[in-house]
């Protein structure tokens, strides 16, 4: 087990950029990492620099400190180009704890039996909460035309708007989720339309690991194209900064699959990433 630098983690960038969609979430956390932004991720590898294994997972919360729902929920994101190396760098210790309740977030669903059988050995039981399409842009050709008569609403959020989102987002609420939704505003690209009366209406964020998410209208609001535009209009602005764009979508959830594959949101048709619970919460 090796534990990434700086140096690392630029060269890990670097390549796992030319594994997508696998890489996807490792990447993005990584991109973010790079290029400065406040992190609470240890990384680590199962060799270098030939790696196989990469694994973005929590550094012990401060007490006293603002929890997040990533800190909370123990998530971990793993990167790995196949099962019998993922199984290897399960069993070095420190490597998982076992015993403590852990989200792994986005793993690939060919790997799960990997996982499936460190837990077993170890006594630990486990839980599938979510199977998710990976659904990625490469490039602006199916994009809409934007209205300018819309779009003139069309700004960032601003912290004063984590409390709205909070309290709309599906696995928000609570204070931790409220910190997270804060440090989302805060550091990475955000975007929504404002009301008449000035108040968001309709928005969309993005994630840690760069992926698009909490995308959300008002009932009152709704089919009136306003997610389209808003996912249309971040997309463009993150293809010019060279970032990646991509989402998860859970399977089931025609609606969203609709939307993001009407704009050119395409996925690997043997690829789904699992969100993977180990002990109860």
């Amino acid at each position: 087990m090796i534990v990434l630098g700086a140096e690392e983690l630029k060269l890990a960038e670097y390549t796992l950029k030319e594994l997508f969609p696998e890489s996807l979430k490792v990447y993005g956390s990584l991109f973010n990492i790079n290029r400065g932004k406040p992190h609470n991720l240890e990384v680590i590898a199962d060799s270098w620099p030939d790696f196989k294994v990469i694994i973005c997972k929590p550094r012990q919360q401060s007490q006293q400190g603002p929890r997040d729902r990533e800190g909370d929920f123990n998530i971990h994101h793993i990167y790995s180009k196949d099962k019998e190396s993922l199984q290897k760098l399960l069993g070095v210790c420190g490597v998982i704890n076992w015993r403590r309740f852990t989200l792994l977030a986005g793993l690939d669903i060919k790997h799960v039996d990997a996982v499936k059988e460190h837990a077993c050995c170890n006594g630990t039981p486990t839980k599938t909460e979510a199977i998710m399409f990976v659904l990625m842009l490469q490039d602006a050709s199916h994009l809409m035309q934007l209205q300018s008569d819309v779009t003139g609403r069309v700004v960032p959020l601003t912290p004063a708007h984590a409390e709205l989102i909070n309290s709309t987002w599906k696995y928000g609420g609570d204070r931790s989720s409220f910190n997270s939704v804060l440090s989302y505003i805060s550091n990475y690209p955000s975007l929504c339309v404002l009301g008449e009366e000035g108040r968001p209406v309709s928005w969309l964020l993005l994630y840690q690991h760069s992926a698009l998410g909490l995308l959300y209208t008002l009932p009152e609001y709704r089919h009136r194209g306003y997610a389209r535009l808003l996912v249309t209009t971040m997309a463009r602005r993150l293809l010019d900064d060279g970032r990646p764009v991509y989402c998860f979508v859970e399977e089931g959830n025609t609606l969203s699959y609709r939307l993001f594959t009407s704009l050119g949101f395409r996925h690997k048709s043997d690829h789904r990433a699992v969100w993977f619970q180990l002990n109860p919460r």
